[in-house]
């Protein structure tokens, strides 16, 4: 379809769905849906859609889907975007909102709408046809929303027998989902608005980007092939992004990094991740690796592990932190603190284990911030060898004093 017949095609489209609205509520909301679906799939590119139905809280949130032929161009994909990005304008009824707008490519996905511009929206889609073109597992761009937690760096306590508390600092740290609508209708909200929807439109001021990259299992355990594909990736022309994130899953087994910075993460980027899990290489039951990077002058670096270990299998609280010590994530602990702080600037670290008789699950947080070490109350042993071996990484003492001084000065 040529580029210019386009606009004239949306407001074809945008006229039959008004026309439809005299006729009454539901009818005409049956046929906006049904002639934009239409339109949409008659576009070149298009495979399929689907309007998926979701409820939330009482209502109902539409989803559209848009899967994408294999051989799409990049014009097709700018018209394409185009028009799935009017969604949010399509009568709906009474109870119903528009949700995500998704593009779907060889098991990528595109949801990435908040842009200024159609021009800058044609960009991005542009490049994420081309990081799938690259050859990694999947390429997911989305909008990027900065976690609101109070973080790791904050020295909380579980509460014994309620990990809750802290599983959800963990998950606001190391988890990038979709944040649930800002003005979702409840039970007894109004018929919904393009403007009290999440539904993706074309904004006056750009968002933040997130790309989740995912590795093949081949991959993960091939670093050549690894830095291969990132070097292709890193050829190719970026947009940007005012602020985003990239979330690279599979950089070793079990690890996944993310990159606070708008840009594809360097090869010395990646190279540290990989090196913080190498530490756990000794773990038999490791169950996740998570490093959050921030590179920024007032960054820090995140590193959250779960791994299992059956000497803590049904040990007592009581008798927590000295079983502890006989495991091999206590000897890793204390190995990756000095090379945290090689770094030079604040980091924390968040630890699951086992299960605890009588406790919830055994849960070791600590860290350094501003050049001062910190950690939670619930073990004090364990903590207090935790900073004497951070000191010592620092100026060769166990001065937690003039470790900090030497902290301070190299920073």
């Amino acid at each position: 379809m040529p580029r210019s017949l386009l606009p004239a095609l949306i407001a074809a489209v945008m006229m039959t769905m008004l026309a439809g609205c005299a006729s009454g509520p539901f009818p005409a909301v049956q046929s906006a849906l049904d002639s934009f679906n239409q339109t949409l799939r008659s576009l070149p590119g298009v495979e399929a859609s689907s309007l998926d139905r979701p409820p939330v809280d009482g209502a109902v949130k539409i989803d559209l889907i848009v899967t994408l032929t294999d051989d799409v161009t990049e014009a097709e994909l700018a018209d394409i975007g185009d028009f799935a990005s009017t969604f949010p304008t399509v009568q709906l009824g009474q109870g119903q909102y528009p949700g995500a707008v998704e593009l779907r490519l060889a098991g990528s996905a595109y949801s990435y709408f908040d842009l200024p511009t159609p021009e800058a929206l044609h960009a991005q889609l542009a490049y994420w046809r081309q990081l799938v073109a690259v050859g990694f597992e999947s390429i997911s761009t989305r909008t990027y929303s900065a976690p609101v937690t109070a973080g790791m760096l904050e020295a909380t306590d579980s509460v014994a027998g309620d990990p809750s508390a802290d599983r959800a600092s963990q998950h606001g740290e190391f988890a990038q989902e979709e944040a649930p609508p800002t003005n979702s209708p409840g039970l007894s909200a109004p018929e919904a608005t393009p403007t009290a929807s999440s539904a993706p439109a074309l904004t006056s001021a750009a968002r933040g980007r997130l790309v989740v990259v995912e590795l093949s299992s081949d991959e993960r355990d091939d670093g050549a092939r690894t830095a291969q594909l990132l070097d292709a990736a890193r050829s190719l022309d970026d947009p940007g992004a005012a602020t985003g994130e990239w979330d690279l899953m599979g950089l070793a087994p079990f690890t996944t990094g993310q990159f606070v910075q708008s840009a594809l993460p360097t090869a010395d980027q990646i190279d540290f991740v990989r090196e913080t899990r190498a530490v756990f290489d000794e773990s038999d039951q490791l169950a996740s690796v998570h490093v959050r990077v921030d590179d920024s002058s007032a960054g820090s670096t995140q590193v959250n592990v779960t791994a299992f270990d059956d000497t803590m299998e049904g040990v007592k609280s009581a008798d927590a932190a000295e079983t502890f010590r006989e495991t091999a994530e206590w000897s890793e602990l204390m190995q990756l603190v000095p090379e945290l702080q090689q770094a030079n600037r604040d980091f924390s670290v968040n630890f699951v284990g086992n299960n605890l008789t009588g406790l919830g699950v055994f849960e070791l947080k600590f860290g350094v911030r501003d050049c001062g070490f910190w950690s939670g109350s619930q073990w004090p042993d364990l903590s207090r060898d935790l900073e004497m071996a951070w000191a010592a990484s620092l100026q060769g003492a166990n001065a937690p004093t003039a470790a900090a001084q030497v902290c301070a000065a190299q920073r």
